[in-house]
């Protein structure tokens, strides 16, 4: 019998797995250390964790054995709600990731072009060539920025999905309106990952009404704390949505999803609470960074520090903060071997850090 593997599309069998973040539990059994002493600092999450209000609602859910509703109704109108628009032009997703290959999938043919601007969110390559697109990517500036002149030279042929993340991951950096309003213009779909929003409160949202070829896509799992559950949306015009809804799997948002949103969205002020502290964390941990010689942070407008490691090589300084239970990313690329990237945690998490790092590098 023939191998299995030799059954596997060209695509699928040379494709290198997305690298993901180990969930806590795990991480300490690999280092031998009790869970209460880890400090994840690694993947972008809210460290204070969802509402009382959240869990209670989760506890009272009473349609736990139902399918979810296929056509989203009450999630649609909520979230519409929140981000100032109709129900007609949100569609939800399980995470936002899932809109993204959505998006793929019904724009793509194979061999047509996705454009990027890197370094940025590297779901972003994997998905596209799932879907047989071709991702094409052109450098930041220096501080991450985009240059709207260069992107005026771009040439545009074949491309028929624009990906601009705001704040971008991994370096926090805004994208400037003018640089969505110049990619709009042109005949090709514009998608705004606005995952962190709600740590600058800089959105292109209002453009959806007067541009069908916008898509701004947020998420749950980074302000709300509710990255567990897998839930996120898209905002757009409604030829896209409509688009999009008739290609989604039918029930992609679980029923405890819809629940935990539901009740997120209904405590507003307890998140904003969260963001306030999350913000006042990322300027404090900004200012610390600097007083190390060996280290650059740049600026964020998201609940992540982007930070140069000189002097030292930032895959050790990584390792070994890890083995004190600090857990922050590296990113094996060209153009990101010399960072790390710090998310916020609470304070005393963040004073774990400074210490540990203080062991490392120095006053």
């Amino acid at each position: 019998m023939i191998s299995v593997d030799s059954l596997f599309s060209p695509m699928a069998g040379q494709m290198k797995p997305y690298s993901p973040i180990e969930p806590p539990d795990q991480i300490a059994k690999r280092l031998g250390l009790p869970e209460a002493a880890i400090v994840k600092l690694d993947a972008n999450e809210n460290p204070f964790g969802t509402s009382p209000k959240v869990l209670k609602a989760l506890s009272d859910g009473k349609y736990y054995h139902i399918y979810p509703d296929p056509a989203q109704a009450q999630l649609r109108s909520a979230i519409a709600l929140y981000a100032g628009v109709k129900p007609e032009n949100v569609v939800a997703g399980t995470g936002a990731d899932e809109l993204i290959d959505l998006c793929c999938r019904l724009l793509l043919e194979p061999g047509d072009k996705v454009l990027g601007f890197s370094p940025t969110f590297g779901y972003y390559s994997h998905v596209i060539a799932l879907n047989r697109g071709v991702y094409v990517t052109a450098p930041r500036e220096a501080d991450f920025g985009i240059s709207l002149e260069k992107a005026k030279a771009l040439d545009l042929t074949g491309v028929k999905l624009v990906i601009l993340c705001s704040p971008n991951n991994p370096s926090g950096t805004l994208v400037a309106p003018e640089l969505v309003d110049w990619f709009l213009s042109k005949n090709l779909v514009v998608m705004v990952d606005e995952a962190y929003f709600e740590f600058c409160g800089q959105t292109v949202v209002e453009k959806v009404q007067n541009h069908p070829n916008l898509v701004v896509l947020r998420t749950f799992s980074k302000c709300f704390a509710l990255a567990g559950f897998r839930v996120g949306y898209g905002v757009m015009g409604e030829t896209l949505a409509q688009g999009l809804m008739r290609i989604k799997p039918p029930y992609s948002v679980s029923v405890p999803a819809e629940v935990a949103l539901l009740a997120a969205l209904a405590d507003l002020d307890h998140y904003r609470a969260q963001v306030a502290q999350l913000v006042a964390i990322r300027e404090s941990t900004l200012a610390r960074l600097k007083a190390f010689a060996a280290l650059t942070p740049s600026p964020s407008g998201s609940n992540f520090i982007l930070c140069k490691v000189t002097g030292y090589p930032a895959k050790d300084l990584r390792d070994q903060l890890e083995q004190q239970g600090i857990l922050v990313r590296y990113f094996d690329t060209p153009e990101l071997r010399g960072y790390i990237r710090i998310s916020m945690g609470t304070a005393p998490q963040m004073n774990r850090f400074f210490a540990a790092l203080g062991r490392l590098l120095g006053p």
